[in-house]
């Protein structure tokens, strides 16, 4: 095997182990130890931050954490009392209620409930939170796919191929340039 050769082997590796850092490596979005942020909003006098997993969120089990903070002041709300319903977006199927609780949270500082969710699609989740005499709401939309891998293949399966169109370009245009300057016209006998 010639040394030319071997360069390219190596290069092909190194190319392919960086496409694969690439979409591994990239973070999809904002995570805290409850899941993926999903939103954060202003309800009444608190403000909610909404975090949920697994990422993506499919058909089946989830974890939805809360965070409860006071509007203007730092700190979290621990005496408050959540409830998060869970609405079909497309108007099919009945609304999920559900009451979070610290004892289901995986952080003392948050508070979750765990779930099936039952279908895939779109859907409006609205947190109530009350904590005395002060009360929230605020809401927000996930999107719920099936569980299938093809859903999560279509959203990954983009950036390694981007990337390995662009080094096969890039090989390619090398290659072309090399043999252009290499080239030695035939000689007339």
């Amino acid at each position: 095997m010639s040394t030319k050769s071997t360069e390219l082997g190596v290069r092909w590796i190194a190319y392919a182990v960086l496409a694969l850092l690439i979409v591994f490596a990239s973070p999809s979005a904002a995570s805290a130890d409850g899941g993926r942020v999903r939103f954060r909003q202003r309800a009444g006098p608190f403000v909610v931050t909404l975090f949920t997993t697994p990422d993506p969120l499919t058909k089946g089990r989830a974890d939805f954490s809360v965070a409860v903070e006071r509007a203007g002041t730092p700190g979290l709300v621990q005496d408050a009392d959540v409830h998060l319903v869970l609405t079909p977006a497309d108007g099919h199927g009945r609304p999920l209620q559900l009451h979070a609780s610290h004892a289901a949270a995986t952080s003392k500082w948050l508070q979750a409930v765990n779930f099936s969710i039952p279908a895939r699609g779109v859907w409006r989740v609205t947190v109530l939170v009350r904590s005395g005499r002060e009360t929230g709401q605020c809401s927000g939309e996930v999107r719920v796919r099936s569980s299938e891998t093809t859903d999560l293949t279509w959203d990954v399966l983009p950036v390694p191929l981007a990337a390995l169109f662009f080094l096969l370009h890039a090989a390619l245009k090398r290659k072309h340039e090399r043999d252009r300057h290499h080239h030695v016209p035939a000689r007339i006998a």
